[in-house]
């Protein structure tokens, strides 16, 4: 994100195989209960992605040195969110695509401490959510091992290393963690009750993707981009078929 922005890897990971959704998009009825876009809202937009019955805007926690211009959430952009009756989850991510970051010691303490800030000058509610994301570098590990013998092909146990610091940093701040990956990561972080929401990203190459979506357990999961409906390219989400309404938003 100076990383390429999530939408854009997406494509690239995998533009023909995502789940289609029947018909357009940009109507009422298909279901969709967010939308995640990584540059600044205003208002058309907002009134947009309501008409079609979108209820939530999933923004960027990130560092000052954004790693896409107008990535992070603003006061002013919560307070016209607020404004339009629209609900609001947040997600950290600054090189969460990069196998670097889950490999620099002491980076989930760092990234956590850096949404608490986030969350405290927002004044981010009680038992609402921080995702963290994984952008398919669990794919990259196993690219770099190569081995199917190698018991850390996929990079899980340095994935959860982060998590581990994420949720020590988090104990007692009254905010939850959830995760944003692969089904393969999304499993694993759940299992080891490293998070209590799994946002399923839209690349069906990642692993696993097939195999956790039948489960029902994701929270979120994300489509492939559009801007043909609201003048501004965004991921559209569905809420999870066991998710009673709230994910953390």
């Amino acid at each position: 994100m100076s990383k390429v922005p999530k939408v854009v890897l997406s494509l690239f990971y995998l533009l023909c195989t995502t789940p289609a959704i029947s018909g357009p998009a940009c109507t009422s009825g298909k279901g969709f209960g967010a939308v995640d876009i990584s540059y600044q809202t205003n208002n058309d937009f907002l009134n947009r992605i309501k008409a079609i019955g979108v209820s939530t805007v999933i923004r960027y926690y990130d560092w000052v040195q954004e790693t896409l211009p107008g990535k992070t959430l603003t006061s002013g952009e919560l307070a016209r969110i607020r404004q339009n009756s629209l609900e609001l989850a947040v997600v950290f991510q600054h090189h969460n695509d990069k196998t670097s970051t889950f490999e620099t010691v002491d980076r989930g303490i760092i990234d956590a401490k850096r949404s608490l800030d986030l969350a405290r000058s927002f004044e981010q509610p009680a038992n609402s959510a921080i995702y963290f994301g994984v952008d398919g570098v669990d794919s990259q590990f196993f690219d770099k091992n190569g081995r199917s013998t190698n018991p850390d092909k996929y990079g899980i146990t340095l994935i959860k290393r982060y998590f581990a610091d994420v949720n020590r940093t988090l104990s007692g701040s009254g905010y939850v963690v959830g995760v944003y990956g692969s089904g393969l990561v999304c499993r694993e972080i759940l299992d080891a009750h490293l998070a209590k929401y799994c946002w399923l990203a839209n690349a069906t190459s990642w692993p696993e993707y097939t195999q956790f979506e039948s489960t029902g357990r994701w929270s979120l999961k994300q489509y492939l981009p559009t801007k043909d409906c609201f003048g501004q390219e965004v991921d559209l989400n569905v809420i999870g078929p066991n998710t009673t309404g709230h994910f953390g938003q």
